[in-house]
């Protein structure tokens, strides 16, 4: 019995440490196991301990973009492009957020665009974390919602000019408050110096930053405006439709009635009057 107290003793010690073991393997940092990128190739193999990789560029006049990848363990990913003090890109980055930190990733562009002056000054896409642009950014649009959660204070947008030469002109952060809806402005310039300012209005969703979270984690995710806005709810288009056939029923009747009401006069009879 003697023998047996100090082994439980050590045993209970040790337990600590078998739970602090646990929570650090349950929250292991994250990282990448497989990337690809729409235009862009990457060089080396990813590893475990390495963090900075080069990407060769299809078209360096092209922004890449992430076509698809894989996380050792759970964690949001977001991209971003390192540029250099004349604001042109110089390679994508990468970051993976997860419950204790943040992961960063670095593919350097190895074919970088010889800049040549031109007039393209046109977004491919803006992203904002837990929020959404509406419509998509497209060509003929300067003007955008940003629909954001009802708690969120602080937007932090990724943005991607069609033309790797083109610098655009937006905080890093941009610290709002929770009650606020702002417009917010980017300017982009193309490398011959011609500007495009475009414009987000800020808009506050009914769902708050846990559950946009929620909502973008679910396999079946697709858009947080899409279906959400009242002329795409049902009931409007129900509506909609309801008051469209009453009017096309409302001409059809004008039109019957018209028909069947009988002349009081012959229009060919001169009047008494005349």
């Amino acid at each position: 019995m003697k023998k047996i107290l100090p082994l439980i003793a050590a045993m209970l010690c040790l337990l600590p440490c078998i739970y602090a073991f646990a929570d650090e393997a349950k929250t292991a940092t994250p990282t990448l196991t497989e990337i690809e990128f729409n235009n862009a190739t990457v060089n080396e193999t990813l590893s475990q301990n390495n963090y900075e990789y080069s990407v060769t560029l299809g078209n360096p006049e092209i922004t890449p973009t992430l076509k698809s990848y894989k996380i050792s363990s759970e964690a949001n990913i977001f991209v971003s492009y390192e540029q250099d003090e004349a604001r042109h890109q110089t390679g994508i980055l990468i970051t993976l957020e997860y419950e204790n930190g943040s992961v960063y990733y670095k593919f350097r562009y190895s074919n970088p665009k010889q800049y040549e002056i031109n007039s393209n000054n046109l977004l491919s896409d803006v992203q904002c974390r837990l929020g959404e642009v509406y419509p998509k950014i497209n060509d003929n649009q300067k003007e955008y919602k940003l629909y954001i959660p009802s708690d969120l204070t602080e937007i932090n947008l990724n943005v991607t000019t069609q033309d790797t030469g083109a610098t655009f002109d937006i905080p890093k952060s941009i610290m709002i408050r929770a009650d606020q809806e702002p417009t917010i402005m980017i300017e982009v310039f193309a490398s011959n110096g011609e500007k495009r300012t475009y414009y987000f209005d800020v808009k506050r969703l009914r769902k708050n930053c846990a559950e946009v979270q929620r909502e973008m984690e679910s396999p079946d995710f697709e858009s947080l405006v899409k279906g959400e806005l009242f002329w795409q709810k049902p009931s409007f288009l129900i509506g909609a439709a309801c008051v469209l056939a009453g009017l096309i029923l409302f001409a059809i009747f004008v039109k019957i009635a018209k028909r069947l009401t009988v002349t009081v006069e012959d229009e060919d009879e001169k009047s008494f009057f005349a």
